[in-house]
Order: structure tokens, then sequence, then C-alpha cells
């Protein structure tokens, strides 16, 4: 009976975090479609309709003034804005939905209908979408830097050599090198941060909570203390760590080349047994005269970590724009893996796949929850303005034709290409979806 009750209780949890993330989809796809409204009633056009949802409409209001629709459908994965005339020719239209025609048997323009507004203005509108998306991620960010902190580098330990006084600080959050504000999502994030820097380079670091400038300089030093453990050798993780005196004694067993450099991943741990603390480096023999066996690193003689720092407000608004590109690049570099075969179809996923990494995030807590969302919304400013048919970015891409040639694209023709491109994208989706269900 307890066995019973625990899983029912397990599924209630799991169908609430389901419904978080369905929410907040809901939310991103609103904010989005509230940029294309915004955009839209500041610039002039007419607005047939805004809906939250998919689906017949189960609550409509309509605005007076306006005579606007407001409705609420019964299918949380959608939304749209409909402007006035938005996939038709542009023809003012009578009740009965025909064409009207003045004396002459020319047919009237309804100088409401969407395409017969400024291209110019039409491709701010378009915009909107993608850029409210955009934002709502720089927000989210803020507060996520703010409330529970950026994934930073920080100096968990100071070398100093008998003609060098280090500047740098154990406590030390690097923000930026070389004027490059440093963004880390994954290990290889951390490594290019440091890759290929030159003897003399400058950080600003976060010490004490103030932004301070650092100089610092290259040199060889010895980067162990007497507690550190080798946990890994040239990416290989080690059966049994070894203590880092045993490094020359380790790589001579194992044929390891030890005039060559050696990246090492070194932890220290604690009394309980367990990891406190993991720091990577690289170190080399033979390279410091006077100590021919020697093992010592090429650096600004410190050994680094990772942590997450919390950062004053305004500090953390100016970083999330940066990270917010940072996350578009890392999207675009993703898609473009996808398109080159270089990442198979498992790193993608529908709409059911997203609501399931939503809420399966949602567990780990709200903090992990926030950082995603943000990711989302940038993956959905990016997304809508691809190139695709249906896109806000094919959208646009006939609209700067037309502003290029002075003509537009039959309508009817871009009509029938949108349509084409949703009904690929839904047939994607599904596919996808299916893919992970069937996956496991």
């Amino acid at each position: 009976m307890f066995l019973i009750c625990a899983t029912a209780s397990e599924v209630f949890t799991y169908i609430g975090y389901v419904i978080v993330a369905v929410l907040a989809l809901m939310a991103m796809i609103v904010i989005h479609e509230l940029g294309h409204y915004t955009a839209g009633k500041l610039l002039g056009f007419k607005i047939d309709e805004f809906a939250i949802g998919f689906g017949p409409a189960i609550i409509k209001k309509r605005n007076k003034k306006t005579g606007e629709l407001f409705t609420l459908r019964p299918f949380p994965i959608g939304g749209f804005c409909a402007f006035h005339g938005e996939d038709a020719e542009g023809a003012m239209v009578d009740e009965n939905g025909n064409q009207v025609k003045d004396e002459n048997g020319n047919i009237v323009k309804d100088p409401d209908a969407f395409n017969n507004q400024k291209a110019w203005k039409r491709l701010i509108v378009l915009f909107s979408g993608a850029f409210m998306n955009f934002l709502s991620a720089i927000v989210i960010i803020t507060i996520y830097f703010t409330a529970y902190g950026q994934l930073l580098p920080n100096v968990v330990g100071v070398r100093n050599t008998a003609t060098y006084q280090n500047v740098f600080q154990e406590g030390d959050v690097i923000l930026n090198i070389n004027g490059k504000q440093v963004n880390i999502m994954l290990q290889e994030d951390l490594d290019n941060a440091f890759k290929d820097l030159s003897d003399d380079s400058y950080f600003w670091v976060l010490r004490d909570g103030k932004r301070v400038k650092i100089n610092a300089h290259k040199v060889y030093y010895n980067p162990f203390d007497e507690d550190d453990f080798i946990y890994a050798i040239n990416g290989k993780e080690l059966e049994t760590p070894i203590v880092a005196s045993a490094l020359g004694e380790y790589a001579e067993q194992n044929g390891i080349d030890q005039t060559q450099k050696i990246t090492l991943v070194v932890v220290k741990y604690g009394a309980d047994g367990k990891i406190v603390e993991k720091s990577s480096m690289s170190v080399q023999k033979g390279v410091v005269e006077g100590d021919p066996d020697g093992f010592y690193s090429y650096g600004f003689g410190i050994t680094r970590s990772l942590t997450h720092a919390k950062l004053p407000f305004f500090l953390a608004f100016g970083r999330a724009w940066g990270f917010s590109f940072f996350i578009v690049f890392k999207i675009l570099a993703s898609l473009g893996a996808l398109i080159t075969g270089k990442s198979g179809i498992e790193n993608a996923g529908g709409t059911i796949t997203t609501i399931k990494m939503m809420a399966q995030v949602s567990s780990l807590g709200f903090d992990s929850f926030l950082y995603v969302v943000a990711i989302i919304s940038a993956n959905l400013a990016v997304m809508n303005l691809l190139p695709f048919p249906a896109l806000d970015g094919s959208r646009m891409l006939f609209t700067l034709i037309e502003m290029i040639f002075r003509k537009p694209v039959p309508r009817k023709i871009e009509g029938i290409i949108h349509t084409v491109g949703l009904v690929l994208l839904i047939v994607l989706a599904v596919f996808l979806d299916i893919f992970h269900l069937v996956k496991g």
C-alpha cells in the first residue's frame, strides 16, 4: 500500500512539473506574440485577434474601441497575433468576402491590410517577436546571475616564485580576459577562455564585490600542493587517483612523454573522502633550470576552479547581454552541426521533447529551471529568425525581396510556400518526438 501511494505521489509530482513546463513554454510564446502586437500597435497596424493557445476559442473578449478580439484557446502550446489582411492580397472585401472594385473595375486596396503597410514597418513588426524573446532571456539571466550566480572561473590557489609576486588573490572571480567577457556553459568554454593567451594579459576580476583590473605575466611555477591528487591525465580518468608527487613514476610506467605538455585534472579530498576541489592544468618536465626532474606549469601562477558567483544587479544586467549573445552563438553552432551531420538528431526535439526536458529540469530546482527557460527563450528568438518558410525570418526575407525589387512575390505563391513550410515543421517536430519516445 505504501509503495502504491509513493508511486502515485511521484506521478502527481511529475505531472506538476509538466504543467509548470507547459505554462513556461506558453509564457515564452505569449511574450513572442506580444512583441508582434506591441510593435504593430505602435506603428498603427490593425490587429484582428490576439490568441493564447490553439483550437476553438473557449473565452472571447472584444475591444469595443479597436474591434480587436482577445481569445483563450484550450491547447496551451502556441498562440498568434492575427494582423488584418496578413495572408491576403491586400484587397478590400465586402461582407460576403468578395473583392471590392471601383467604377473602372480595378480592385480597391485595403489601407489597413498588413501587406499594404510600408515594408520597413512590416520588418519591424516581424522582427519584434524574436526581439521580445531575446529581451526576456536577458531579464531572466539577469535575475539568475543576481540570485544564483554566473558560472565563472575562480582562483582557489596562488603561486609565487622567487622572481614573481602574484597579482591574483585567492577568491578572485575572473570576469573578463583581455577585454573579452568570460562565458561558460561547457568545459570546452573554460578551456577556450584561457587558450593561447599572450604572456602579458589583463584581467577584470570580482574581488570583495568590486571589479578590479589585474595585469598579469606568465611564468613557470610548481602547481601542486602536498594534498593534491591527479584524477585524470590527458583526458583519461584514472581508475585510482594518484598523489601528485607520483606523476613522474606513473608517466614512465605508462609511456607518457614527459617532455611534452601533459594535461591534468587535479583534485583535493575532504575528511569524508569526497572531492572538495577540482581544477585543470597543463604541466611539463625539464623546463626549469636547476630542477630537471620537476613538473612545472607555464601560466599566471593560479589554480582555478568553477563557482557560481553572485553578481551585483547592474553588473549582472550588463553581463546578461553578452551571455545571451553567447547562447545565440551556441545555438547557431549546434544548428550548423545538425545540418552538416556532425551532430545527430538525438540532440534535437519537438514540442513534447522540450516540455519533457523542462519538466525534468524543474525537478532539480527553481534555479536550474530558470536557467533552462532563459536558454529556450533565446532559442525561440534564433529559430524564429531563420529564413525557413512559415517562420518570421522567412517572412522578413520576402519583405526584403519586395524592398529590393520594388515588387512583392505574388501573395498566393508566398502563402503556398509558408503553408508547405508549416506542414514540414509540424512533421519534423512530430518525427523528432516519436524518435525520442521510441529511443526511450
